[in-house]
């Protein structure tokens, strides 16, 4: 386990176990974690700037208002987390040519921007998901089953094949998103046709 006063600017690990690392509002620069593992850490409000989460790892973390900026975020997976208010469109999207999706289970994601993303076959599973905004963003093929999406932004969104299994409060346009192949389930399907003005008969 690394103690917290060695995760300094420049950082360079791989397969460290972090445990109740204490980092709010602090700064990181140019650090890099691969396949790493954080376990009840508190990087609230924390910035990492020009860093590098390649396969890593979040269990019970409180990663509120965590800034990423210029940061690449890969193929990292979030369980039990809280991470409300995250601006997702800060991180580098173009540096990392093997981008792998982000998987989000029993999380907290509350408030966050996922504008423009292209993140297809994300996860983010049995998690709150209110006030998103998916907007103009590609998450094809991508798993949100069991999740609940009230006040979440559709618009101009690649959603074909995406798994809605069991979500909940999910409002769509179905004439100004992609959703070929999109999974529902019946009640949530009945909801959006009846958002068109879709009269279903008993």
């Amino acid at each position: 386990m690394k103690p917290k006063e060695l995760i300094v600017d420049g950082l360079d690990c791989f397969a460290e176990n972090f445990v109740k690392i204490e980092l709010q509002a602090k700064t990181i620069k140019n650090a890099e974690f691969e396949e790493c593992t954080f376990t009840s850490c508190d990087f609230s409000e924390t910035l990492f700037r020009s860093c590098r989460f390649i396969d890593c790892r979040f269990l019970n973390c409180n990663l509120s208002v965590l800034k990423l900026t210029d940061s690449i975020v890969s193929g990292c997976e979030f369980i039990s987390s809280k991470l409300i208010g995250i601006d997702w469109t800060m991180c580098d999207w173009k540096s990392y040519i093997n981008n792998e999706p982000m998987r989000f289970k029993q999380c907290i994601l509350n408030d966050s921007n996922f504008y423009g993303l292209i993140n297809d076959r994300i996860e983010i599973k049995e998690c709150s998901a209110k006030e998103l905004d998916f907007c103009s963003g590609s998450f094809k093929n991508a798993n949100f089953s069991s999740s609940d999406f009230h006040g979440t932004i559709f618009s101009d969104t690649h959603l074909e094949y995406a798994n809605f299994k069991d979500a909940t409060n999910i409002n769509i346009d179905l004439k100004n998103n992609y959703l070929k192949g999109a999974i529902f389930s019946k009640y949530e399907a009945f909801y959006l046709l009846e958002s068109m003005g879709i009269v279903l008969a008993d």
